[in-house]
């Protein structure tokens, strides 16, 4: 069945080029500014990034413009006779704001913005289980109710080196870093419908992987587990733990999507590795 509603995303996504031009998805980029340098967000490469990070240069990021998304939605409403836009949770990122100006900008009530209240692979997953749904001719009003459905599933559940690159761009509080950041203690974050908390401690990488191989297990016991494992800079680590989570058996599916967006790379810091973990 041909499908006759469009889709906008962001470039947190992390979508892969290939698929989003197969999908008919027009993704609106974000920005990272590197000493005063501006780079495009998935065209910058991520090494780019990550000696950027551990160089401690100054590393800041933009979101679009009104005036990109009103590109965005003008190029969609050609094929389709209706558009939404997914952004990367707006409790993260003013996102979310200018897609909605530019909505309002463009005065078109066939235009539906909706907060991912999530990122990275999270909100990739939410974005490719809508476009299924769409192909199959759902209505928009159905739609909009499955991504909130889906929505309420998964968290992303993740460690980073240090807490300080959250602190510093508003994601967490400094009292949270203190507690997170102690000597050898690996902290255990959760992102779930828009809020960031820091869930656990643990000591040492190993028992990183044995704490998100636990939450595997946790949520296979209502159903089948999507894992989807996302890193800044540890690949052998992600394979690693894909192989833990693939011991478990038939009830999960995971595979490592890669490495996260730039932009985001830019606020989780170095060490940076997680799972994106939902019910099928």
């Amino acid at each position: 069945m041909i499908r006759n509603i469009g889709l906008v995303v962001d470039s947190t996504f992390g979508l892969d080029k290939k698929y989003a031009k197969e999908n008919h998805i027009t993704v609106v980029p974000l920005k990272v500014i590197i000493d005063d340098k501006e780079y495009v967000d998935g065209e910058i490469a991520p090494e780019v990034i990550n000696k950027a990070l551990y160089d401690k240069r100054d590393l800041k990021t933009s979101q679009p413009s009104p005036e990109q998304f009103i590109r965005a939605y003008e190029e969609q409403l050609e094929k389709f006779d209706q558009v939404i836009c997914m952004t990367i949770s707006k409790s993260l990122s003013g996102t979310f704001n200018s897609a909605n100006l530019g909505k309002t900008i463009l005065e078109n009530e066939n235009i539906y913005v909706v907060d991912s209240e999530s990122n990275i692979n999270g909100a990739a997953y939410l974005a490719e289980k809508l476009i299924e749904y769409l192909d199959e001719g759902h209505h928009i009003s159905d739609a909009l109710g499955y991504l909130e459905k889906i929505k309420e599933k998964g968290s992303l559940v993740f460690t980073v080196d240090n807490l300080q690159y959250l602190v510093k761009s508003g994601r967490i509080n400094k009292v949270q870093a203190v507690i997170g950041n102690v000597l050898k203690v690996k902290p255990i974050l959760r992102f779930e419908r828009g809020v960031l908390g820091l869930e656990s401690k643990v000591r040492g990488f190993n028992n990183v992987i044995a704490y998100l191989v636990k939450e595997v297990h946790k949520i296979i016991e209502n159903g089948k587990a999507i894992v989807r494992i996302a890193y800044v800079d540890k690949s052998v680590e992600a394979k690693m733990l894909e192989h833990e989570i693939y011991q478990i058996g038939e009830n999960v599916s995971v595979k490592i999507t890669g490495i996260i967006s730039p932009v985001v790379s830019a606020h989780v810091g170095p060490g940076g590795l997680g799972i994106y973990l939902t019910l099928a």
